[in-house]
């Protein structure tokens, strides 16, 4: 729960230095939100001061209601602290006294008089700064460690900063990170022909696939994303650090587990310091439970993990299985009379807000999901020996499909969603929002659109919604608010959810175009999204090493510009539609696929992939210049039949070639 600074200043200079350091943090104390919304307020509550060279900071109030009480009427229970290894010449608490008057972060006051006023923050707005001066001979250097965290009270605090003052301790924690990232990034690895193919997925989508993994929405800059765990958000991170971290996801999906009720449903979101959180009653929620489990169950093959006991948020625990089933058959219990399912609160488009606030409203889109996942489940429930309601699975699942295709189908595309009073949305007579990229991804990824159908409707999507950074959400975007839609309608055209190149279903899109076989029109997609392609226009303005939740669409006057980076799906989505569905390495519950959908240009490629304890290192050569299929494959110097490489368990290394082609 720290943070340490090594701070190094040598005098390349032909003359003596004397200098001025000042470290500077602002402090949030105790809850993101409320300190940011309620600022001058909230800074009523914080205790902030310097004690034998330490910065101690605490508020006397937690703006959380703990179960069972009325209001919020406690000291937030941690202390944050700011520490270094140097004789401190002057510190400041109070922003204030350190910025000066009328002042701004760009010139500091103290900064400028080159002393600091030793100043606490009773009730005021909170910083921390440590002074120190020193002395650099010519030729010489000075080094400085600071360390910045939380602790349980001022005495952990001090028992932190006194261990790493020595900077042995610095020098030695900071190389078992080091170890720690050589370590992660080298488990899974690629060499393609695209040089940024492999700088993604070798190390900027993995390691902001893991960020997001941790951090779930806590990593925003946004207030909306802050201090969050989210449902939706988590069983979808973890995707992107299974192959890696199989085990850490196995513990993650009993803490999610834990804050499923009873009845099937979930929270939707909560905070992982008070265990607090909300039931907003999306209609998606449930359908993530059965998403991550047959992904963890795939990948590892480990079915005892259903028959583990996990609690229920509400009431009560059931194994793994119980909370399983439970989730699908809540969904099932929440179809319209026509057999799609209502979209209640919203469904993955959280814009969609008011569009089934009366209980009528239908989403394509979770039709599709809940398709996917009960065909998915059916084949978990067979496995455990649960035939009658495999069997059951199966049937709605073909009944949904059928219902999707003989309601949904708009002639050439997919519409979207239905309003309480019956209008679609996503429909070719639509004048905005006329045609959803969601629709369409998930009906091919489900299984609902097949053939030609699947063909037709993807070609929409090039047609209708191709952009200079990949698929749009939907277009035209929606230009007059709209209060039977929902909040999508007010945000400002080309912004967030409303006409804007939303980088999560990007993802989506580049796997369903492999599932079609693709290969070139699947890497075109990632292409143009690639935060590396984008980071090179001068328009996007978004740290070029990371996914943006979205892009501006084409009604933005921003066009381009990337926003909310760090924080979105699309990392851990779009590293698994590289590795799974580009380059083909997919797990089964009886071995690993081996499927490219590659560009036909590549001559081929190599991948290093761990599996159920083993590790396979794979060349695909592609000769014929294939854009997808595989006539040939050799394991170990032995020819293979199919393309599903076998379960070894041995815990070696296995060499593995395939060759392209039918």
């Amino acid at each position: 729960n720290c943070e340490i600074w090594m701070i190094n200043v040598a005098n390349r200079s032909d003359r003596p230095r004397h200098l001025r350091m000042f470290t500077f943090v602002q402090w949030c104390l105790g809850n993101y939100a409320f300190q940011l919304v309620e600022s001058a307020f909230a800074h009523l509550f914080n205790e902030v001061m310097c004690e034998d060279g330490i910065i101690f900071a605490e508020s006397r109030f937690w703006n959380v209601t703990p179960p069972g009480e009325p209001m919020p009427n406690h000291a937030w229970d941690k202390c944050a602290f700011m520490g270094g290894d140097f004789e401190v010449a002057g510190f400041d608490c109070s922003g204030e006294d350190f910025i000066g008057m009328y002042r701004s972060w760009n010139c500091p006051e103290v900064v400028e008089i080159g002393q600091c006023r030793n100043s606490i923050a009773r009730g005021r707005e909170a910083v921390g700064v440590l002074q120190r001066n020193f002395d650099i001979p010519v030729g010489l250097h000075r080094s400085s460690v600071v360390v910045v965290g939380l602790a349980p009270s001022r005495r952990a605090a001090a028992e932190l900063v006194a261990k790493y003052q020595q900077e042995g301790v610095v020098l030695r924690e900071f190389e078992r990170v080091r170890e720690y990232w050589d370590d992660y990034l080298r488990r899974v690895t690629v060499s393609t022909p695209s040089s940024d193919f492999d700088l993604s997925v070798n190390v900027w989508n993995k390691y902001q696939a893991w960020v997001t993994s941790r951090w779930s929405r806590m990593d925003s800059y946004y207030i909306g994303g802050g201090s969050i765990i989210g449902h939706r958000d988590s069983w979808q991170d973890m995707l992107g650090v299974l192959v890696a971290e199989p085990d850490w996801v196995r513990e993650r999906i009993s803490y999610l587990l834990r804050h499923q009720y009873s009845d099937g449903g979930t929270l939707h979101n909560w905070d992982p310091r008070t265990d607090l959180g909300v039931r907003t009653g999306h209609s998606d929620d449930p359908l993530w439970i059965a998403h991550g489990l047959s992904e963890y169950l795939r990948e590892t093959g480990d079915f005892s993990l259903l028959d583990e006991s996990v609690p229920f948020y509400d009431q009560g625990e059931g194994r793994v299985y119980d909370h399983l089933t439970r989730a699908l058959d809540l969904a099932l219990g929440r179809l319209s009379p026509r057999g799609l399912p209502l979209i209640m609160v919203a469904d993955w488009n959280d814009g969609l807000d008011q569009i089934g606030r009366e209980g009528r409203g239908e989403s394509v889109m979770v039709g599709e999901h809940l398709c996917w996942m009960l065909k998915e489940t059916a084949e978990i429930c067979q496995r455990r020996n649960d035939p009658a309601r495999a069997a059951r699975y199966r049937k709605a699942a073909a009944e949904l499909a059928r219902n999707v295709n003989e309601i949904a189908w708009d002639g050439d595309w997919y519409w979207r969603a239905t309003t309480d009073d019956g209008e679609v949305l996503g429909g070719a007579g639509c004048a905005f929002g006329s045609i959803y990229l969601n629709a369409q991804s998930w009906a091919v990824l489900s299984g609902v659109a097949t053939g030609e159908r699947a063909i037709r409707c993807m070609d929409a999507v090039w047609r209708e919604l191709d952009t200079k950074a990949g698929p749009a959400l939907f277009l035209p975007a929606y230009r007059d608010p709209n209060g039977r839609i929902g909040i999508i309608t007010r945000f400002a055209p080309g912004t967030k959810e409303n006409g804007t190149i939303f980088n999560h279903s990007v993802a989506w899109a580049v796997i369903a175009e492999t599932i079609l076989g693709r290969g070139g029109r699947a890497h075109e997609m990632w292409h143009k999204n690639s935060f590396l392609t984008r980071g090179r226009d001068a328009d996007y303005r978004a740290e070029p090493y990371v996914y943006a939740e979205y892009i501006h669409g084409p009604d933005s006057t921003r066009y381009g510009q990337g926003e909310f980076t760090w924080l979105t799906g699309t990392a851990a989505w779009m590293w698994r539609a590289c590795l799974d569905h580009i380059l083909g390495l997919r797990p089964t519950y009886d071995g690993l696929l081996i499927n490219p959908c590659i560009p036909a240009e590549w001559d081929g490629y190599r991948v290093r992939r761990p599996f159920r304890g083993d590790v396979y290192e794979v060349e695909v050569q592609n000769p014929g210049h294939a854009e997808t299929g595989v006539r040939e494959i050799v394991v170990d110097d032995k020819p293979i039949e199919g393309d599903l490489l076998p379960i070894f368990g041995d815990g070696e290394t296995h060499a593995v070639r395939a060759v392209m082609g039918r």
